[in-house]
């Protein structure tokens, strides 16, 4: 019994994670209804921040807790981006297409879900901190590494970084929301993670890979990479229990959707994309086990 009870933690977190995506895949696929704009927009605008904001006014951390996370959030990344540029020139492969892709990872529609199932509530929270910095660094670097320029206007109307504001805000203060304001954000905030597995696997059922073996290739890189990377971080801010844990697994998810939004937005070799969205997905679905292992 005692040795089953590790995978039986394990597929605690993975087979979750994998049904409610293989649902929205196979949703997909039935074509089935499905209102993909009403969907994302819902996500986006109303229960992804109220998930970041209800998580991030939970948490028992301190100031100086948010701010090792956050740098560790946007070390994890930049260092993945810096020991992919020269893997990129040596291959002559253009930076513009695979930078991002091999810089930010998943760490909304996969990354949260598994940090809630692996590590609690806790967990939940050190997620959303991920994330939100993610999602800033994505709104800003990403559109400036795909297009060669910034958007100022798209992260001004990025609803997170405001969420992110007021629960900071709420930690530093010590001010205590009306429950009434707890209670929504948190309703709205619970609907976020199934929606963004299940829509993880709708976007996967569009998704087509061309050039398999470039793409897995790429894949696996994006992996290695972001383990390398998150690794790297948490020994030099040494890092212990959860927040190691949960740095760990957030650098080491695979190719984030958005990566693919933007290259289809500035027609930037999205099938490329596309097919690193797919086959680092698939991956991570193999190796995660081995990753949860090695931190749980």
């Amino acid at each position: 019994m005692d040795l089953l009870a590790p995978l039986s933690g394990i597929a605690a977190v993975v087979v979750p994670v994998f049904l409610i995506a293989a649902l929205g895949f196979g949703w997909s696929r039935a074509k089935l209804p499905y209102d993909s704009a009403f969907i994302t927009t819902f996500a986006i605008n109303v229960s992804t921040p109220c998930l970041v904001f209800s998580s991030l006014a939970r948490l028992s951390l301190g100031g100086d807790d948010l701010l090792i996370m956050a740098a560790a959030s946007i070390g994890s990344m930049a260092l993945a981006g810096l020991l992919a540029t020269p893997i990129l020139l040596a291959s002559r492969l253009p930076l513009r297409v695979y930078l991002p892709a091999l810089s930010f990872p998943n760490g909304g529609n996969m990354g949260i879900p598994v940090c809630l199932f692996a590590f609690g509530e806790t967990g939940l929270g050190l997620a959303v901190l991920f994330f939100a910095t993610l999602a800033v660094l994505q709104f800003t670097i990403g559109p400036a590494l795909a297009a060669g320029r910034t958007d100022v206007k798209q992260v001004l109307r990025t609803p997170v970084i405001y969420a992110v504001a007021l629960a900071v805000l709420v930690l530093t203060t010590g001010f205590q929301p009306p429950q009434w304001v707890t209670n929504t954000t948190t309703l709205l905030g619970n609907c976020a993670v199934p929606l963004m597995l299940f829509s993880l696997g709708v976007a996967l059922a569009g998704l087509r890979m061309e050039g398999m073996v470039r793409s897995l290739a790429m894949s696996a890189l994006r992996l290695l990479l972001g383990f390398a990377a998150g690794w790297a971080m948490v020994e030099i801010l040494d890092l212990e229990g959860t927040i190691r844990g949960v740095v760990l697994l957030e650098s080491t998810m695979p190719v984030a959707v958005f990566n693919y939004l933007w290259a289809l937005r500035y027609n930037n070799a999205p099938q490329e994309v596309a097919g690193m969205v797919l086959g680092s997905t698939a991956l991570s679905f193999l190796t995660l086990p081995l990753l949860l292992a090695a931190v749980m």
